[in-house]
This record gives C-alpha cells, sequence and structure tokens, in this order.
C-alpha cells in the first residue's frame, strides 16, 4: 500500500464507468509543473472528488494503491478547493468476508470439532485485506490532513 501526491494540471481525464459510489476512470493525464506528464491508469475516484477532476483544475492530487486496485482520494486547487473521499467498498467485503469466515470456524469447531479450511482462509484473508485497506484509508487521510496549507 501507498499514498503519494502530484503536483500538476489536468490534462485529460477519461471516465471508463460510473455509478452512484465509484467512478473508474480510464486515464487521467496530470501535466507536472517541470513540464512533465504523469498518466494514472484505471484508478477510481470517489464521487465528491470526481467534481474536481475536470480538464485545466491546478492543484495537488491525493493518490494511493491498494491490493487490487488505485485511485485518487483527494484534491486541493490552487483556488482553495478541497475534497477527500475514499471508495470504501473493498475494505466493507474484506470486513464480511473475515467475519463470516471465523463465524463459519467457530460454528464448525461447535459442532464438528475441526476446522474447515476454507473458512479458515476467507477469515484470514479477509482480516488481512481488511488491515491493509483500512491502513491505507487512514494512511491517505493523515497525509491529506497534513498538507491543509497548501494552496
Amino acid at each position: 500500500m501507498s499514498t503519494e501526491t502530484i503536483d500538476g494540471t489536468i490534462e485529460t481525464a477519461t471516465v471508463k464507468q460510473s455509478n452512484a459510489k465509484v467512478s473508474i476512470y480510464d486515464a487521467i493525464v496530470v501535466r507536472q509543473p517541470d513540464g512533465s506528464e504523469r498518466r494514472l491508469e484505471k484508478v477510481a475516484v470517489a464521487p465528491s472528488v470526481v467534481e474536481m477532476l475536470q480538464p485545466g483544475v491546478q492543484g495537488r492530487f491525493y493518490t494511493y494503491k491498494a491490493l487490487d486496485h488505485k485511485g485518487i482520494v483527494a484534491v486541493r486547487t490552487k483556488d482553495g478547493r478541497s475534497a477527500f473521499a475514499i471508495p470504501s467498498g473493498n475494505e466493507r467485503i474484506m470486513m464480511m468476508a473475515a467475519i463470516v469466515g471465523l463465524a463459519w470456524v467457530l460454528v464448525m469447531v461447535i459442532a464438528r470439532g475441526g476446522v474447515p479450511i476454507l473458512g479458515a482462509l476467507l477469515g484470514i484473508g479477509g482480516a488481512l485485506g481488511w488491515f491493509s485497506y483500512r491502513k491505507t484509508r487512514i494512511e491517505s487521510r493523515a497525509r491529506f490532513d497534513a498538507d491543509s496549507g497548501y494552496a
């Protein structure tokens, strides 16, 4: 898991698919102050941040990479606007997988006296995934809050 900040101006932002909870961009191209281009491909963005990802917007963009996806979690523009939101669907899915897997193990230990391998793998994998996504969310928020003076 990692977080990063990118300063620059959005040149293009192509939405691949969108729903009420998340938009998936095919590509977002950011022109950095030194003239180089930064291309972010297949990124997930929450609706309150999507509104600020328009071509020509200048500012600081906060990105993350999690287990199986990456995205932009926040934006601070040169004109003083800011937004933070991280898609949390995968974090919730992992938490549910951990709960279901560990409950399955508990029921099977009580009922049959044995540990189901699939239940144990689901519970452990879900717990590890949940902790990982949660850590990324907390790290992203801390980075955004620590940079509140950017303008």
